[in-house]
């Protein structure tokens, strides 16, 4: 990766700020000497005596590399950014306030058991240490501030950011209830078959709403941009049966947005009773991507949901809020908020039984939506924080017996030759209703009692041999099943795993990562013969059906036709969303809600209700006008010649930080232009956004990661930039070449491959 241009001169007026990697340093909160060896990636290898005392040194090793991140992340649970970032961070803090998440970790404290209370208490520790012994971050000098101490309440704070991110209903609520409003039922009904037909009872009381709900959902998306934006993912797991070392197999590639860092920090943790390897999520000491020589695990967004959102009829006069056995108490609840260059603001929070107050009073009717989640309550946690001690398939899904953070699939091998899935996450009970649209707070809502954890779906050892999954429906909906959720994404991604492991039985590490970057279009091969049938007299729409009837549906980036059917897609999209709904038409394909501009889950089935549009006949007239725009768009934009239509020419990645969405901090802290292939449907996922086909990638695979259960050593791990934070460091990209091709390193293993692999060895001491 070249020198990014101007680095060099930040680093001549600020330096490089290097952490400490060599030598002894002692410091306070563990019990025995701590050694962290790092290999040539920046990985580091931590030996502890004690638990508290691993995850000290993994919370050490993310406060010495990810320092700015981690104090981001502290402070939008806090809600505290304003005070670092200014007025622009202001909505941020109000909807973090509004929310309650630094309110929910004090409360979720004091339910937690003890040994994860202490892992919370020594992973913040480690963090505190590694702040104290290690220079400031480039971006709070540039800023000209100091790094806050953390506390467990952060951890659980960054908890409820994270099930916020990877919450796929709320939004979907809000882009439903905005075309309901705009464009009325039939509308809704035609781009949603989950549409529930009891609603338009109650949609005159929101008939103000339509700005405070796209005021809500521009806050919900900047918000979530911090903990690197909504998600999807693949994982799967195939049998010895069909590997060629006989050994089970995992593979995952979680999809975030693509941000640098990246969310993913690659360790490898031991301690006498148990050891484990992979990629932690910065913010907290688990490993949501890892194995510990016994069992591998990996995870998705499980896409169920856990969220409501509730028309509340407030009386501000007495305090009361409507309830379905009538009013209800109000709480309320001052927040100052600290402005950096302006005066404090005041937020005033309202509290109802069913949660806080998201939107404003509505003008004129009274009103205003309030958000239930199962995430905002306080609840016993393990799940993640316990899995790295799993033995087998029995003890694995304990530890999510208690699992109140975002809904996962989390996908499972053993080297006992076992596979398995198991959907987890707290669901509610709903007593009316199937949570796809706002509800009346004075209807009947949720019972008192969760969604018991045996009740969800789960599977062990299929017959088939391999388990895949992809955000795609956990299982197929019967009447006596209990409800899941309907706003899953399209299935095409899980569609073309299953297909290629079908095909194999000898798959190993090198053709599980090229499965990984695979860029095949499903949706492609559904489309084709309708889409060539088309007849049309326009020149341009002509030159794209003879570059897409000679395309082999790889979406390389260096395919043109792939960038002619990307726009023609997005353009067809549009235009079916325009005939249903002309007001509402942007949220049906996923209207952003702000700068960042993410697909909501509404949007994310954009192509397959293309599919069945055009298989019923339907927009077949359309398809020559989707085509002409497609190719003038291409013409326009970067000439007359298909040559130059690349697609990883013409829709390029930038890895985006925090401070670098303006010059010329963007040229300091971004990486890239590079080319890419794929879109939201390939394995190989690289978002779409069909408002903007060409605009920077939505989501990426931050990090890929292939488990040989039959030889740890052979496993392979890597991130979409690299271990650092710091862009003065060589690790700040130097895993983002490997990541382009589809490659990844090694996390040794055994204590003679550790020994080999160090280049760097540091030894904590308690003071």
């Amino acid at each position: 990766m070249p020198e990014r241009p101007g680095l060099r001169s930040l680093l001549r007026i600020l330096g490089r700020r290097m952490p400490r990697t060599r030598g002894a340093v002692r410091v306070g909160g563990i019990r025995a000497p701590v050694s962290i060896r790092r290999d040539r990636w920046g990985i580091p290898h931590i030996d502890a005596s004690t638990d508290d005392d691993a995850w000290f040194g993994l919370g050490f090793c993310h406060g010495q590399d990810r320092g700015f991140q981690l104090e981001l992340l502290a402070r939008a649970g806090r809600g505290t950014l304003a005070e670092l970032l200014g007025a622009g961070a202001l909505r941020i803090d109000r909807l973090s306030r509004t929310l309650g998440f630094r309110r929910l970790a004090a409360a979720q404290v004091g339910v937690l058991d003890a040994d994860v209370v202490a892992a919370l208490e020594a992973y913040v520790a480690g963090v505190n240490a590694a702040a104290v012994v290690t220079p400031r971050p480039h971006e709070l000098v540039l800023l000209r501030a100091h790094r806050s101490r953390w506390e467990a309440q952060d951890v659980l704070a960054f908890l409820g950011l994270q099930s916020l991110s990877l919450a796929s209903n709320w939004d979907s609520e809000l882009a439903r209830l905005q075309i309901l409003m705009a464009d009325g039922p039939d509308a809704l009904h035609a781009l949603d078959p989950t549409y529930a037909a009891w609603l338009p009872a109650v949609t005159p009381v929101g008939s103000a709403a339509g700005p405070a709900l796209a005021r809500l959902a521009e806050d919900v998306t900047r918000l979530r941009s911090l903990v690197a934006g909504s998600g999807a993912s693949n994982a799967w797991a195939v049998a010895g049966s069909r590997t060629a070392s006989g050994a089970p197999m995992l593979a995952n590639d979680p999809h975030l947005g693509p941000s640098v860092p990246a969310a993913w920090y690659l360790a490898h943790l031991r301690t006498p009773e148990w050891t484990v390897a992979g990629a932690s999520f910065v913010g907290g000491p688990a490993f949501p991507t890892a194995h510990n020589g016994h069992a591998a695990w990996g995870i998705t967004a499980g896409c169920s949901d856990s969220t409501d959102l509730a028309w509340e009829e407030l009386d501000p006069h007495s305090d009361t809020s409507r309830g379905p056995d009538g009013p209800e108490p109000i709480r309320r609840i001052r927040e100052e908020i600290v402005v950096r260059g302006g005066d404090t603001v005041i937020k005033e929070v309202m509290l109802t039984v069913r949660g806080p107050v998201v939107t404003p009073i509505l003008e004129g009717v009274g009103a205003a939506l309030s958000l239930r989640a199962t995430w905002l309550e306080a609840s016993p946690a393990r799940g993640l924080l316990g899995v790295h001690r799993a033995r087998d398939f029995a003890t694995f899904r304990e530890a999510f017996r208690a699992w109140p953070g975002p809904a996962l699939n989390v996908v499972y091998a053993d080297a006992a030759g076992h596979i398995g899935w198991q959907l987890t996450g707290t669901l509610p009970q709903r007593t009316a209703g199937n949570g796809t649209l706002p509800a009346p707070a004075w209807e009947p809502g949720w019972r008192p009692e969760h969604l018991p954890f045996d009740s969800m779906p789960w599977t062990l050892d299929p017959e088939v041999g391999y388990v895949v999954s992809a955000n795609n429906a956990p299982r197929t909906d019967t009447p006596d099943a209990p409800f899941l959720g309907v706003d899953w994404l399209d299935g095409y991604r899980a569609a073309r795993i299953t297909e290629a492991l079908a095909a194999s039985e000898s798959w190993d590490v090198d053709t599980t990562a090229g499965l990984q970057t695979d860029v095949t279009s499903v949706p492609w091969r559904e489309m084709r013969a309708i889409v060539l049938a088309a007849q049309s007299d326009e020149p341009a729409a002509r030159e794209g059906l003879e570059l897409l009837a000679g395309w082999d549906g790889v979406a390389g980036s260096g395919s043109a036709p792939a960038s002619v059917f990307e726009l023609f897609v997005a353009e067809l999209a549009s235009s079916l969303a325009r005939a249903s709904a002309p007001k509402a038409w942007r949220w049906a394909v996923g209207a952003g809600f702000g700068e960042v501009i993410p697909r909501t889950g509404f949007g994310a089935r954009t192509v397959s209700r293309l599919v069945e549009r055009l298989r019923s006949g339907e927009h077949r007239d359309h398809i020559s006008a989707a085509l002409t725009s497609a190719v003038e768009t291409l013409r326009a934009r970067f000439g007359a010649e298909p040559a130059a239509w690349e697609w990883g020419r013409v829709r390029p990645l930038r890895l985006l930080h925090p401070l670098g969405v303006r010059a010329p901090l963007d040229r300091l802290f971004n990486l890239g232009p590079v080319p890419i292939g794929g879109d939201s449907n390939t394995v190989a996922q690289s978002g779409v956004q069909p408002l903007d086909p060409l605009a920077n990638p939505t989501v990426i695979a931050n990090h890929r990661t292939v488990i040989d259960l039959g030889d740890p050593e052979r496993s392979r791990f890597v991130i979409a930039g690299g271990q650092s934070g710091n862009p003065g460091s060589p690790h700040y990209a130097d895993l983002f070449a490997l990541w382009q091709r589809g490659e990844g390193v090694p996390i040794a293993w055994s204590d003679d491959a550790v020994a080999a692999a160090t280049t760097e060895r540091l030894h904590l001491t308690p003071t």
